[in-house]
């Protein structure tokens, strides 16, 4: 960024601001036309100067233009004017003068319309120079910084910025123009007012700018104060889970409460300051109103200032103070945003900043056989430490590299090095006969190498669009004639603000790097990758588990509808029928809770979902005419005392939760209340309406054969059915989009996948019931060539925050099949398995070495890990390559 702010708005809009510039020298003859006018209407109209010497009419509008005396003083008339009567020529003055307020404030309104545009075009502009400094700053400058101070740098302190750079050097020529034109108006009305009025202007000019010196200081102690804040919460915020675990919430509240007093001090010292300011600049813009009406009033009876001078003098003043005004704020707001700016600037001015992402960058892509050559490369730590300490070697290419070492140690280091995510160390890592790899812009670089660190992060979209991240690289063409006037106007915007001309929602994807033809293979590309990666399986899963969107044409959703009878048949043939319990309109489902056998179908809405459904008034009402609500309380009331006495010394991490207790660990602290109060009554009676909802809740969940309470026997099924048909055939209408219920010849939407291919529950309490369930489903949706839909819907299964929603092994495994996706000729692997469980590294690594025979790979391992499979191995110890060993061919085969 430009050291000065003025600098760069006049480099980037200087062409916008010379046209309002010329703007503001247009409309100063009229302003000044707007001040003479009541004068004639007060002397020419009102009191008839115009009509003396019995003059009958006034002329009103003559326009001449006359040349000097000493050019021959000779006079050109483009308009001889309207002659009028006197009430005529009031009125055509009046009308005159309403024209001109109208033509000025037209003036002022264009002024700052564009001035606001310019603005906002230029904040754009900021915003995005200060975003793109970002993505040149190295990795290890990138890890000092705070996202929580620079997104509020970028978001909220340029924003006072982008407001001022609109009036940067618009509106002090506008408002020191209007000030000058009436100042001069009134020393040409009369000297000695004139004189007084450049008087109180100059004190308020030099006064007032003094005493808001220490405003200008508080202002930026506010600022630090502020992005300080700002900083700190971000910290609380990424390591809440330390903060709870350790119960220091009341000390870090104490801390935020500190900076928030400092805060508040800051801001009542600068709120006391600046109306004590406003206060005294007010004082003295009322001065002069007194001097005129004094001394322009004494003017006025000495005979030395007619009456229509003197109102047009007190009308000329009335528009001087608001521009003085607002030049001294001007000043002010000059003074802070030139300071906000360079604070910010100097935050986004690293010593060191990666080149610019500019593909032709005058550096070649190495050839696949191009050797990656070290030579004396030192790292050390923020300590002077050395970290690597003069290692130079030449890694052969193509070739698969074990990196061997200690986590964390020098082998780590050579490897973000290798990988381009450590730049600051002395020496040279060159491939071929290219430049050093710190001098590669990142678009060119990631066209041949990939690196993949040990903590992947994913972004908050699909799997999909994650592993696609990594091949959105191709800058699409940009179509400069589009027919679409949003589109022609979007670009138009972005060429003016120094933007990207080219949208995000256009085709950035490099087909010829994931090596496929077109977007109709995309899928098939990142499931191999995924297979690679191990994550497969994972995403098989998650699509099973998902759901089709209401987009999901209805012949698809036949099939699998088509798919769920053939798997019925398929487990009859079988002799597996007894493994699946399927739903069926007149028969109670022993695998499936009491509730979903009353509802008999999938809840679309919260009104009937979890607890909604116990609380519910309709279905209360249901239960309460089959005498289910008492039974079905009770039952809740005995899981609960089961919960309280099985689980409540068990840590809430237990398996044993999830696989019995219907009762959620956070909330075994309020049941266990409810257990002692009913013992305490000795009956669930006079309990309160909550807490009967939450064991009604609880006895919704019931399941016989999970539970084994034996509290499920034949009437009550019969009750429950009963409600069921009651519960269908009563359901108000506005309830009509609340349940999707079950049908044996329909796909439900709202169910997921898997549900909709079983219809029904895997038996409960019947060995290897599951994995024989799932093999049979899974052969009769390949017979069907249904896979290729279920891994669709995996793949746009969101993965959340930083990929929260995933569990590590599986984000593990998703970000290293999408450092796959775009066949690198380099890969780098720092401790990228290490968050695999051992049995899944080992059946990884195999289908890498084999993906890279004839690129190159390198990945670190511990010291003492096999190296089968590898063509070179370097050990490291301490700072140091103590054994650079090649393996033997027989070795890699």
């Amino acid at each position: 960024m430009d050291s000065s702010l003025f600098r760069y708005i006049w480099k980037n809009s200087r062409g916008e601001q010379i046209f309002l510039l010329l703007v503001i020298l247009v409309s100063l003859p009229f302003y000044w036309i707007s001040l003479e006018v009541p004068k004639q209407i007060v002397n020419d109209a009102i009191q008839g100067r115009a009509f003396r010497d019995g003059h009958a009419t006034a002329t009103l509008l003559e326009w001449t233009v006359s040349l000097p005396s000493y050019l021959g003083g000779a006079k050109l008339t483009i308009f001889k004017g309207l002659e009028l009567g006197q009430m005529a020529f009031l009125m055509g003055l009046s009308l005159w003068f309403l024209v001109l307020v109208l033509i000025n404030g037209a003036f002022k309104y264009y002024i700052n319309i564009q001035k606001g545009i310019l603005g906002e075009r230029m904040l754009r502009r900021m915003r995005f120079d200060l975003f793109s400094l970002l993505m040149r700053f190295r990795p290890e400058d990138v890890a000092m910084v705070k996202p929580a101070e620079v997104a509020s740098m970028i978001k909220d302190e340029v924003e006072p910025i982008g407001g001022f750079i609109g009036d940067a050097f618009i509106q002090p020529v506008f408002l020191f123009s209007q000030a000058a034109t009436a100042l001069l108006f009134i020393i040409v009305q009369s000297f000695w007012m004139g004189l007084a009025a450049l008087v109180i202007v100059l004190v308020q000019a030099i006064v007032i700018p003094i005493l808001r010196r220490e405003q200008l200081r508080l202002g930026r102690a506010r600022q630090l104060a502020s992005r300080q804040l700002a900083g700190r919460i971000g910290e609380v915020v990424e390591t809440a889970s330390s903060v709870h675990s350790y119960g220091a919430s009341p000390y870090v509240e104490a801390e935020i409460g500190d900076r928030l007093g400092h805060l508040y001090t800051i801001r009542a010292d600068l709120f006391r300051r600046k109306f004590a300011v406003k206060f005294l600049n007010n004082l003295l813009a009322q001065v002069t109103p007194f001097i005129f009406y004094a001394v322009g009033g004494y003017f006025a009876l000495q005979r030395q200032l007619d009456i229509g001078q003197l109102v047009a003098v007190i009308a000329a003043y009335r528009d001087l103070p608001p521009p003085i005004k607002d030049l001294i704020d001007w000043d002010q707001q000059r003074q802070d945003v030139a300071i906000k700016y360079e604070q910010v600037a100097a935050q986004f001015s690293p010593p060191h900043l990666l080149p610019r992402n500019d593909e032709d960058a005058g550096l070649p892509v190495p050839s696949p056989d191009a050797p990656i050559e070290i030579v004396g490369l030192t790292v050390a730590d923020a300590r002077g430490t050395a970290l690597l300490d003069r290692v130079s070697t030449i890694i052969e290419r193509p070739a698969r590299v074990a990196l061997l070492g200690e986590t964390g140690g020098a082998r780590d280091v050579f490897a973000r090095v290798v990988g381009r995510q450590t730049l600051a160390y002395q020496g040279s890592v060159r491939i071929g006969r290219g430049g050093d790899l710190a001098d590669y812009p990142d678009g060119l670089l990631s066209r041949f190498l990939t690196f993949l660190g040990p903590d992947p992060s994913l972004h908050p979209t699909s799997i999909r669009d994650n592993m696609l991240f990594s091949v959105r690289r191709r800058t699409p063409e940009v179509d400069g004639e589009a027919a679409d006037e949003a589109e022609r106007w979007r670009l138009l915007e972005a060429r003016r603000s120094g933007n990207p001309l080219v949208s995000a929602r256009a085709d950035w994807i490099d087909y010829e790097a994931m090596g496929i033809a077109g977007p109709e293979e995309i899928d098939t590309a990142l499931l191999r990758a995924l297979d690679i990666g191990g994550a497969q399986e994972d995403v098989y899963r998650l699509g099973i588990l998902g759901r089709f969107g209401p987009d999901q044409s209805e012949e698809v959703l036949e099939r699998f509808v088509e798919a769920r009878h053939q798997i019925r048949a398929r487990l009859k043939e079988k002799g597996l029928s007894n493994l699946v319990e399927p739903f069926d309109p007149e028969r109670y489902n022993m695998s499936a809770p009491v509730g979903e056998n009353l509802l008999f179908g999938v809840p679309v809405g919260g009104r009937l979902a979890a607890d909604g459904l116990a609380a519910d008034p309709f279905l209360r009402s249901i239960l309460e005419a089959e005498a289910l609500l008492e039974p079905l309380i009770d039952i809740g009331l005995r899981l609960a005392e089961m919960a309280v006495e099985t689980f409540v010394d068990l840590p809430p991490e237990h398996p044993v939760f999830e696989r019995y207790s219907v009762i959620q660990p956070s909330d075994l602290e309020r049941y266990k209340e409810i257990v002692d109060s009913v013992q305490a009554r000795g009956s669930a009676f006079g309990l309160s309406a909550s807490a009967r909802s939450k064991l009604l809740a609880v006895g919704l969940a019931y399941i016989e054969p999970r539970h084994r309470l034996g509290l499920i026997d034949g009437p009550f099924k019969q009750r429950v059915l009963r409600a069921r048909r009651s519960f269908r055939l009563y359901l108000p209408a506005h309830y009509a989009a609340e349940v999707e219920f079950y049908d044996p010849d329909r796909y439900m939407r709202a169910a997921p996948l898997r549900d909709n291919i079983l219809f029904g529950r895997i038996a409960y309490g019947v060995a290897n019931a599951q994995p024989k369930v799932i093999t049979l489903i899974r052969g009769v949706l390949n017979e069907l060539d249904l896979d290729p839909l279920i891994y669709g819907l995996g793949l746009d299964f969101e993965v959340g925050k930083a990929g929260k929603l995933l569990q590590p092994m599986q984000r593990a495994k998703v970000a290293l099949a999408r450092s796959l996706v775009g066949h690198p000729e380099i890969l780098v692997l720092e401790n990228a398995l290490a968050a695999l469980s051992p049995s899944d590294a080992e059946a990884v690594l195999p289908r890498l070495l084999k993906e890279f025979e004839g690129r190159t790979l390198v990945v670190t391992l511990a010291a003492n890990a096999p190296t089968a499979g590898f063509d070179r191995v370097i050990l490291f110890e301490g700072a140091r390559i103590v054994t650079r060993e090649v393996v033997e061919p027989a070795l890699s085969s």
